[in-house]
């Protein structure tokens, strides 16, 4: 793990000690700077979970990630800095049919003793910043407000607040995994025609007001409460986009 240009790609210029405040810095950094999206799969590029590709993509090619890679890749940049890490998988809820599969990876980060639910790459409505793992907390992010309940089987449910109600994003254990155990979800998503990220392209990133969300050819701008939607007229049209409002160049 090379520091210095993954911090750089982040925007990062602050204080590298293994506080929460550095921690909810870094988290909100990533946001704001590295997009959620699914290209390479969907145009049928592999999408491969070893490090060292995923810091060629996110890091020097300045592209995005869905949540193996996301998250993969900015679990070892706070092991690299000294944080406790340890890493999770969950069942997608939001726009999903039960049964719910482990399709999504997630984080916890250990801070003087305390646990932190830490997720960068949760395309729809996710966290903008660590919140407490502790069933009952509900916090406040910028435009956006989340709360952690617990579920059924031992589980936490992670909801967010969407046009005034409170969605169900994903549940999860503590249950500790491995590496490996994202190599299987991971195949799935960028292979399966039943995944959603073969079947639509999909490009979002939050903002401190919002959120800009691409999906095939509909532009969708939120800010401050509302949407703004727009038609991609061109293959050179979604590609100009991609570059303005994402900073992906394909």
């Amino acid at each position: 793990m090379d520091l210095s240009p993954y911090l750089s790609r982040i925007n990062y210029s602050g204080d590298r000690s293994t506080s929460h405040d550095t921690l909810r810095a870094l988290h909100l950094a990533h946001v704001l700077a590295v997009p959620f999206e699914n290209l390479d799969g969907y145009r049928g590029v592999p999408v491969s979970l070893e490090p060292a590709d995923l810091f060629a993509k996110i890091v020097t090619a300045r592209r995005g990630g869905y949540c193996f890679e996301l998250n993969g890749l900015f679990s070892l940049l706070l092991e690299a800095m000294g944080f406790e890490v340890t890493r999770l998988i969950a069942r997608v809820r939001y726009g999903a049919k039960p049964p719910y599969p482990r399709s999504h990876q997630v984080l916890v980060v250990t801070v003087s003793g305390e646990p932190w639910l830490v997720d960068v790459g949760f395309g729809g409505n996710g966290l903008l910043e660590p919140m407490p793992l502790e069933a009952g907390a509900e916090v406040t992010q910028h435009s956006e407000a989340f709360k952690l309940l617990p579920a059924d089987g031992g589980e936490y449910l992670l909801q967010c607040r969407v046009h005034g109600e409170w969605e169900s994003l994903y549940s999860f254990t503590t249950d500790p995994c491995q590496p490996i155990d994202y190599k299987y979800p991971n195949y799935f998503h960028s292979h399966s025609p039943d995944s959603i990220f073969m079947q639509r392209r999909i490009c979002t990133i939050p903002t401190t007001e919002g959120r800009k969300i691409l999906v095939d050819r509909t532009l969708s701008v939120r800010r401050q409460g509302k949407t703004e939607k727009s038609a991609v007229e061109s293959e050179a049209d979604y590609a100009r986009l991609l570059r303005d409002h994402f900073g992906i160049v394909l």
